[in-house]
């Protein structure tokens, strides 16, 4: 083998690329954590109110996991179509905010009722439950 033969050196690495690619993942992580933290909450009170509007109350019912002094009867008083919101005909999910470690609270505008309504949802459990606060 001779040296015009010989294979060319590996070129060195680009330690500013790995640097620039690093702060960049920090970046967008550090911008998208909020903006993402609380979405299966978001989601638990999209799929509970989409059920309610589609007329499934049993099913609806279970998904609020009920206290047990908080009957059906009740729960229709609230939520079925003669209830608070009458039939929902759209729903939209404005925003939530963690209040503690284990309770967000999601801010939903139904049927453009002003003021919009406060759902507590419990991380763990995705426990519904009306916002005292």
């Amino acid at each position: 083998m001779t040296l015009l033969d010989a294979t060319p050196p590996k070129p060195p690495l680009k330690i500013g690329r790995y640097i620039l690619l690093v702060v960049v993942l920090f970046i967008v992580g550090s911008v998208s954590y909020p903006l993402f933290r609380n979405y299966p909450e978001e989601r638990a009170v999209s799929r509970f109110i989409t059920t309610v509007r589609e007329g499934k109350f049993p099913e609806a019912y279970n998904l609020w996991q009920p206290a047990k002094s908080y009957t059906y009867a009740d729960f229709l008083n609230n939520w079925g179509p003669q209830g608070d919101y009458g039939k929902i005909r759209k729903f939209n999910v404005l925003g939530s905010r963690s209040k503690g470690s284990n309770t967000v609270i999601v801010t939903v505008s139904i049927n453009d009722v002003q003021p919009p309504i406060d759902i507590l949802v419990d991380r763990k459990t995705k426990e519904l439950a009306f916002s005292p606060f």
